[in-house]
């Protein structure tokens, strides 16, 4: 019986500075955690901060392209009138020239029609 209660004894403390040492590890893991969400956090708010002005100023330069792009167009319509207009005059001459010159209208519309895009 002697012998029982010792080994018990034994193995009571082993298992009482097992669950010490764990507990220990444990605390220091949910420390590191914590410290790791904190700086998470941080590097979340920085990001943030630096993105707001960061989106703003695409904004401003989307909203100018936009303006750009719409006075390009307007400028192509007004230069594809004209030259429609010219060809158009230019074909009284006969109807050889008149297709030559709606190849020519289409060429100079589909290369217009690249840079637009």
């Amino acid at each position: 019986m002697l012998n029982a209660s010792v080994s018990f004894s034994v193995l009571m403390m082993v298992s009482v500075v097992c669950l010490v040492v764990l507990t220990v590890f444990v605390c220091k893991l949910i420390m590191s955690i914590i410290s790791l969400t904190n700086n998470a956090n941080v590097i979340a708010t920085s990001v943030q901060k630096e993105i707001e002005p960061t989106l703003k100023e695409l904004k401003e330069a989307a909203k100018s392209i936009n303006s750009i792009a719409n006075s390009a167009d307007e400028k192509f319509h007004n230069t594809k009138i004209g030259i429609a207009s010219v060809i158009n005059a230019g074909t009284a001459v006969g109807g050889r020239i008149k297709s030559f010159s709606q190849g020519i209208l289409k060429g100079i519309s589909f290369g217009l029609n690249l840079f637009k895009k």
